[in-house]
């Protein structure tokens, strides 16, 4: 090292080639060129790796098959740009086949790798296609435009939501089976909502999304915070009303095991979609008129915070009739808009009178959770997301967000790897021979004046000394 640097010299052997990699780093930089050797090594053993695999696949290719040559390719992966050559095939009915492309799972045309896209799109879900990009080109030291991200996005959601769709057809129109949940509850909590998105260079200007929650119960996290226990979340978008009962089961059933569930509480704005969401359970039901969207029609038709208070009270205690005569009342003493918004809410909680009680007025024995998780839900999957700083959406574009959105957690962990952190063990002290391990934060720090007084050489202060320190 008189010439301060390290000699860096790997040999690695990839199925049967070897690889040698020799590099020189300066002191000065030896981070940057320890990242830089292992990211040169990586491409390396990739370029070798898909060597041997093109290699062992020319022995498993069907009889019929014929060899036309080989072709290079460029694809950016998770540790850079890697070129390499591959067989190319024709197939009995004379397709074209690249089987290394296809174990890779890069489609035609395509330059990243499945890794590759997967991550582009899990940083599209966190915000905008220019702030991934500009994400992943720091990331993968390789320069990738807005509209690579966009494309990552269209063809990584496109494929989820296409998936879900397929394997809805598969159960509901084939007969298919699928494996039912682990989660047993014996009550669960489901709730609905739309919000409706912008579109552009499309037929229409917007478009409803479909949003789903069903969860076991609410835990505690904080003083007057809670969580959903054991969530699952649906959304979709251009469904009829008969897809989405069956997609938003088909997640159910997947989730839940729904053999254990004797009663099923749903809520949502009490619109006709909304209410039916939940239809094809074929479990007790019992539907509870979202409160915020009733406390809302409330303030807007009466105006005063504190009488709507007292009529949301008296609907959510005993029900519509206990506030029939006073509304029609108010609509014969009021005028204009005034006597329009009354009259709608007025009607709004005529229709809806069967959700209006609370739980605990229906005379269930058992104490039942209360509602109202779907509009913080709707925000964390869309509106976050998807509306807002002018956002407008081509409809293949909505559709793969909206899939992303949903399996943002998977998508996660498929796409990002993290070693796994090793806790250092906590050392104890331990008193004689007593098996109980003890912290040094349990004890009160002080000194002790005998150990500072007179008598502090005799023998029993000594052997007392000895004890309290453990030495």
């Amino acid at each position: 090292m008189t010439d301060r640097a390290v000699e860096l010299s790997i040999t690695i052997k990839v199925n049967q080639e070897v690889v040698n990699y020799e590099r020189k780093i300066r002191i000065e930089a030896f981070e940057t060129g320890v990242s830089q050797a292992a990211q040169e090594i990586g491409l390396r053993v990739l370029v070798a790796g898909l060597k041997g695999l093109d290699e062992e696949m020319r022995k498993e290719v069907p009889v019929g098959w014929q060899n036309v040559g080989t072709e290079s390719r460029s694809v950016l992966s998770s540790v850079g740009r890697v070129n390499y050559r591959r067989r190319v095939y024709k197939d009995e009915k004379g397709v074209r086949r690249k089987p290394v492309d296809e174990v890779l799972g890069v489609g035609r045309y395509e330059r990243e790798s499945q890794r590759v896209q997967q991550m582009g799109a899990y940083l599209a879900c966190e915000g905008t296609y220019r702030r991934a990009a500009s994400q992943m080109s720091w990331l993968m030291k390789a320069k990738i435009s807005h509209s690579t991200i966009q494309k990552m996005v269209w063809r990584v959601g496109n494929r989820i939501a296409d998936g879900e769709e397929a394997e809805r057809r598969r159960v509901f129109e084939a007969g298919e089976a699928i494996p039912k949940g682990k989660v047993s509850a014996e009550v669960l909590y489901g709730e609905s909502d739309g919000v409706w998105l912008h579109l552009q260079r499309e037929k229409r200007r917007s478009v409803e999304v479909r949003v789903a929650t069903l969860y076991s119960g609410k835990k505690p996290v904080g003083k007057k915070r809670y969580r959903l226990a054991d969530k699952c979340s649906v959304v979709a978008m251009g469904l009829s009303s008969e897809a989405w009962q069956e997609q938003v089961l088909k997640t159910a059933h997947r989730y839940y095991d729904l053999e254990q569930t004797r009663l099923l509480v749903t809520g949502g704005d009490g619109n006709q979609w909304v209410r039916h969401t939940f239809q094809r359970f074929e479990k007790p039901q019992e539907f509870v008129l979202d409160r915020f969207h009733l406390s809302r029609a409330a303030r807007r038709a009466i105006g005063d915070r504190t009488t709507s208070q007292e009529v949301i009270k008296k609907l959510r205690r005993e029900g519509f009739a206990a506030v029939g005569h006073e509304l029609r009342q108010r609509m014969e003493l009021a005028s204009g808009k005034r006597r329009d918004k009354l009259k709608q809410f007025y009607q709004y909680v005529y229709n809806q009178q069967d959700g209006l009680l609370d739980l605990s007025e229906r005379g269930y024995t058992r104490e039942l959770g209360n509602l109202g998780a779907i509009e913080g839900n709707v925000d964390k999957l869309v509106i976050h997301r998807m509306k807002g700083r002018g956002c407008c959406w081509k409809l293949k574009g909505a559709r793969a967000m909206l899939a992303l959105c949903q399996h943002k957690a998977t998508l996660k962990d498929l796409a990002f790897e993290y070693l796994p952190l090793e806790v250092p063990r906590k050392s104890y002290r331990r008193i004689g021979l007593a098996t109980d391990r003890l912290d040094r934060c349990e004890f009160l720090d002080a000194r002790m004046p005998i150990f500072d007084g007179p008598d502090q050489d005799k023998p029993w202060v000594e052997e007392l000394y000895r004890c309290v320190h453990w030495r």
